[in-house]
């Protein structure tokens, strides 16, 4: 037996236990944004920084971090990336101020881009090539178990403990982790000569943070503002360089000609469809339960794990019917449940009942299942072997660009429809207000249970009647966000019968009977 191969269960285990905690935090904050909100006096706008930076620093670095493991090797790159990771938990879990969270959660996103890229490859190295389905079998267990528990975990930590712990509990399994891995983990040699794509990097990481920033802040500094003239050009000329640079280098972080083919359009389109519905579907659910219906935090975890244990249990239930049929057909099915999970979730209100809420949550994570693993299949079929990693390295950077943009915009929309209509209702219930009194409200927007405890302050009669219109004007917002996703969402499906369907026809005059596509 080759020595690497001695101590493979041991790895594994230590391998899996370093990536749990990545996709455990993937949903951990989800549960924890009011506890963050309310203790660190954050804005709405910076909570969502807390999350899309998260997503950003995974779009934006891990094609590279997958080729730095590459090059360097790959364990190597997942200890240090690791670490990194870990030291930003403990930064997360002990910061003072909003901006030292988000900066946090930044390194917390590029370092968990490597976990995401070598652990995976880590484990296929440590076994003999017919046992390797089964150690990835392990291996993905493991990590869609942190990614069900992971705002259970954070509901807890919110209600007993303190939110601060959900970040902090990532040390200590970190730890466990490297004591497992000691010894256990072979060094990948050196798998490529290529190099990695700085000028790309170069051009990315501004154009999408510079974009992000301007969709959040547009309508705080006015969208005809020269610093949103700015930011608009700053934009533009990022991305068009990073496209033409794409072009020209030997190894892109994004490989515009993949996109020629029919099959990996498909993928796209998922990639769209899907990001984009995590980006707001994981952040906007939490608030509505917990500052709008009033549940505990724990019980709000309780309710989102629907969520994640259907994305755990949809992909190996389908896998049989996949290999024989193909992943287009599950992918459309994929996109049209998404959007009847958003048309549902736009008329949540305050008094929607558990189970009301419990559907519009459930048809998000069974859309989700139903697309996780096959849009990968769809993107890898398309393309030879050898290119099978770039092309899924592809496929996650659009998916996590995607992410970002959808948050951001529906947390937009979110804002503007919120102050809107609370303006409006203040109007139609003639409640006059001071100067003091309109300050104190427009800062509380969209913080319902920050809001309650402020208006607590004013008159009892003033404090009742204006505390229901942020409980209105929230769900308001939070029903437009979602329209917004319904129509994105609609538009992906399009785009995926489209280009699915093409590349089924193709595919079915160049295959021999028994094809799948």
């Amino acid at each position: 037996m080759d020595d690497r191969y001695a101590k493979k269960w041991q790895a594994l285990v230590g391998i899996s236990l370093l990536s749990f905690i990545v996709f455990m935090d993937y949903g951990i904050v989800n549960t924890i944004l009011p506890g963050i909100q309310a203790d660190l006096l954050a804005s709405v706008s910076q909570l969502q920084w807390v999350m899309n930076v998260f997503f950003m620093g995974l779009a934006m670095f891990m094609v590279t971090m997958g080729r730095l493991g590459d090059i360097y090797g790959r364990r190597r790159v997942l200890y240090i990336g690791t670490v990194a990771f870990g030291i930003a938990s403990a930064v997360c879990g002990a910061a003072p101020t909003p901006e030292i969270l988000i900066a946090a959660r930044a390194v917390q996103g590029m370092a968990g881009a490597i976990s995401l890229t070598c652990a995976a490859s880590l484990v296929t190295h440590a076994f003999p090539h017919e046992e390797e389905g089964r150690a990835m079998g392990f291996f993905m267990s493991i990590t869609a178990i942190g990614m069900a528990v992971g705002p259970v975990i954070g509901g807890f930590f919110l209600s007993f403990l303190s939110w601060r712990w959900a970040f902090y509990v990532n040390v200590p399994v970190i730890i466990i982790g490297f004591l497992v891995c000691r010894g256990a983990v072979p060094e990948t040699p050196r798998l490529t000569e290529e190099k990695v794509d700085w000028w790309g990097l170069l051009f990315l990481v501004p154009g999408i943070g510079v974009m992000v920033l301007a969709i959040m802040q547009g309508n705080a500094w006015g969208w005809g503002s020269d610093v949103m003239i700015a930011l608009y050009a700053a934009t533009a000329f990022c991305l068009v360089a990073f496209i033409v640079t794409e072009q020209r280098v030997a190894s892109p972080i994004v490989d515009f000609k993949l996109l020629r083919n029919p099959m990996f359009q498909s993928a796209v389109f998922v990639a769209f469809g899907l990001g984009g519905f995590i980006g707001i579907g994981t952040f906007l659910p939490a608030l509505f339960l917990i500052n709008i219906q009033g549940m505990p935090a724990y019980v709000a975890g309780l309710m989102l794990m629907p969520i994640t244990l259907l994305v755990m249990i949809i992909p190996p239930a389908i896998g049989k019917l996949v290999d024989a049929r193909g992943p287009v057909g599950f992918m459309i099915l994929g996109l049209a449940i998404l959007v009847i999970a958003a048309v549902v979730q736009i008329f949540f209100v305050p008094a929607s009942p558990v189970w009301y809420v419990l559907l519009g949550l459930a048809l998000f994570g069974l859309g989700w299942g139903f697309q996780q693993a096959t849009s990968a299949v769809a993107a890898t079929s398309a393309l030879p072997p050898e290119s099978a990693g770039l092309a899924l390295g592809t496929l996650w950077t659009l998916w996590n660009i995607a992410s970002s943009i959808t948050l951001a915009v529906g947390g937009l929309i979110l804002r503007v429809v919120d102050q809107s209509r609370l303006d409006a209702s203040l109007a139609a219930n003639n409640i006059t207000l001071s100067d003091q009194e309109q300050h104190v409200i427009r800062s509380l927007l969209s913080d319902p249970s920050r809001a309650e405890q402020t208006l607590g302050e004013l008159p009892a009669k003033l404090s009742t009647e204006i505390a229901p219109l942020f409980h209105d004007s929230f769900s308001a917002g939070y029903s437009n966000a979602m329209l917004f996703m319904a129509i994105w969402c609609g538009v992906c499906l399009i785009g995926v019968t489209v280009t699915g369907l093409r590349a089924r026809a193709d595919r079915s005059q160049t295959e021999p009977p028994g094809g799948s596509v």
